[in-house]
């Protein structure tokens, strides 16, 4: 008992200096960034902040305290110690992979380069050109211990399947997207963002007579380090302060966003299990090492591009229909809440005249002028009737996140949308809506660009 209470004074007195941790605040800042990107793409589109950045700044900062405190106990547990998985070179990599794209802020990508490029050195480098192992880069790369760092990462996705499932599909963004197949659909985007705090173990060898601090079991580490100690030496672990950063970018197409996050977060923990599963094995059976490396910036790719495909292959759940306007999203505390109306909900008549698709509803939204009878179908069978007070939605005025918006805001097909989101209601797109976002590579400087200028 008396050692579970020293244990439990260190752990929290080093958890809470990872809390003022500068890399911590280094990570808020992206992750503020990040959401900052998302409300701009909002304010485009739609002409108001649909997600507030505050409001998705305290979720992602409580949920990712949460999951950086219970992911330390199991480092912890582990006995991994930052020499072994070498974060201080996940870190630079993991920043370089985010300007190319915000989803690859994930250490599935950054830990498998760090780790191939160890093996490569070690088994090739190396040997070729000794002289290099004296390099004190180099020299740290080599002592990282691979099955560790896949531990590390098998761990960490795990805790991000977990935030995913609770909740992943929270603040999504509604967007019109044009399919491969030419014609634009409506879809919700998926991005969430955590910051971790994280209690980070550090090893040295000391001699047997300097030995301060708790007596460790015998078992502990589960994970043994690298470092041998020599006669009369023993190892000393220290607990530290660190910090790590989890993303989540998803697109739901054919599923709600709700479908989407739990099936990603399904999948994504099947991942980390068996990526966990190839770390200890590869303790005990070298040859499993490369393997579990591949698989760890591979597979997640696997999952993100067959989760692609899924939903771009699927009918899409919100697309052109001739009969009506389907109602994507209804803004909490807007005129359209307050109306009655629900997500998924689809209107067939306006003021007793048939609806046919969003240009029609968008249309008499505008040509009506206080109040709009609304007649439709809400669950594909029940019937509905709403009368719709258009006002500006109270509390909520549009949020101007730049000082010039961009000319294309200012084009009809913008301004109807936005007329209509000021009433609380995103309506599924016509065919061929002329506003729109596709899928288009770009270059990491490019990117970098964008990003540093907070543009989505």
């Amino acid at each position: 008992m008396q050692l579970l209470l020293q244990l439990g004074q260190i752990f929290l007195y080093t958890y809470m200096a990872a809390l003022v941790s500068p890399i911590l605040w280094i990570v808020i800042f992206l992750v503020y960034l990040q959401y900052k990107r998302a409300a701009a793409m909002e304010q485009r589109f739609f002409g108001r902040v649909i997600n507030p950045i505050k409001k998705q700044m305290i979720s992602s900062l409580g949920l990712g305290l949460l999951a950086g405190f219970l992911a330390s106990l199991v480092l912890i547990l582990l006995g991994l110690s930052l020499e072994q998985i070498g974060l201080y070179f996940i870190w630079p990599v993991a920043l370089v992979m985010l300007f190319i794209n915000p989803r690859y802020l994930c250490f599935s990508y950054a830990g498998g380069i760090v780790a191939l490029t160890a093996i490569l050195f070690r088994s090739i480098v190396v040997p070729l050109i000794p002289a290099v192992a004296a390099n004190p880069l180099v020299e740290a790369l080599l002592k990282i211990h691979i099955p560790a760092l896949l531990g590390l990462i098998g761990l960490l996705h795990f805790m991000e399947a977990l935030l995913i499932y609770i909740g992943g599909h929270r603040g999504c963004s509604p967007l019109y997207y044009k399919h491969p197949q030419g014609d634009v659909v409506g879809g919700f985007s998926l991005q969430r963002f955590w910051p971790l705090p994280l209690v980070a173990l550090l090893v040295t060898v000391i001699l047997q007579t300097d030995q301060v601090g708790v007596d460790m079991p015998g078992w502990w580490p589960v994970i043994k380090s690298v470092v041998q100690p020599g006669f009369g030496e023993i190892l000393q672990y220290m607990a530290v302060p660190v910090a790590a950063g989890l993303g989540y970018g998803d697109l739901a197409l054919s599923s709600t966003p709700r479908e989407k996050s739990i099936a990603s977060a399904k999948a994504l923990a099947l991942y980390s299990i068996v990526l966990l599963g190839v770390a200890v094995a590869a303790e005990f059976y070298p040859l499993l090492t490369l393997p579990g490396v591949l698989l760890a910036p591979l597979g997640h790719e696997l999952l993100i591009v067959r989760g692609n495909r899924r939903e771009l292959t699927r009918r899409p759940l919100y697309r052109p229909e001739e009969e009506g306007a389907a109602v994507m999203m209804v803004i909490p505390g807007s005129p359209a809440d307050q109306a009655g109306l629900r997500d998924g909900d689809r209107i067939l008549k306006m003021n007793g005249m048939p609806v046919h698709g969003c240009r029609d509803l968008l249309e008499g939204l505008e040509q009506s002028y206080f109040m709009v009878l609304l007649e439709g179908r809400r669950n594909a069978e029940e019937d509905f009737s709403a009368v719709l007070k258009k006002q500006q939605p109270a509390g909520a005025p549009p949020v101007s996140l730049s000082r010039q918006p961009p000319p294309e805001s200012r084009s009809p097909a913008y301004s109807a949308l936005h007329r209509c989101a000021a009433q609380g209601l995103i309506l599924a797109p016509s065919a061929r809506m002329p506003v729109y976002v596709e899928t288009r590579r770009t270059s990491p400087l490019r990117g970098l660009c964008r990003f540093l200028k907070g543009k989505p």
